[in-house]
């Protein structure tokens, strides 16, 4: 069978709007631990795994926090959400199982940054 090659390769970069961003780049790297890639122009890029995310002003007229959800997958589930409880993030929800394999289950626990956009933590967790 011959499959077409995909027209995308993946997600680059992401962008978020946001009315203070120094707070929010403090929110990013401090708590969630992402690390920064570079400043400029009044933007803030890091690298979480493939994808850059930007944090830079909204502009006039936009909305802050969007309809979209940004999904981190934690390299040691346990760890990670552990450590945002004790940051004080406030889970919306318990930790909802998506999946269950040998050994594992595939875990979703959505949260809000300081300006309402809504992240999650979706990744496996040993059982």
């Amino acid at each position: 069978m011959n499959t077409p090659t995909p027209l995308i390769s993946g997600i680059a970069q992401i962008a978020i709007a946001s009315a203070d961003p120094i707070a929010l780049v403090a929110f990013y790297r401090d708590t969630l631990g992402l690390p920064v890639l570079f400043e400029t122009n009044g933007m803030t890029f890091f690298q979480s795994g493939a994808t850059r995310l930007m944090i830079g002003h909204a502009q006039p007229g936009q909305a802050i926090g969007g309809d979209s959800v940004i999904y981190f997958e934690p390299r040691d589930w346990s760890a990670a959400e552990s450590k945002l409880e004790g940051a004080g993030i406030a889970f919306l929800h318990p930790a909802q199982k998506l999946q269950e394999a040998p050994g594992r289950e595939l875990m979703l626990r959505a949260f809000k940054d300081p300006e309402g956009h809504t992240l999650a933590l979706m990744g496996w967790r040993a059982v």
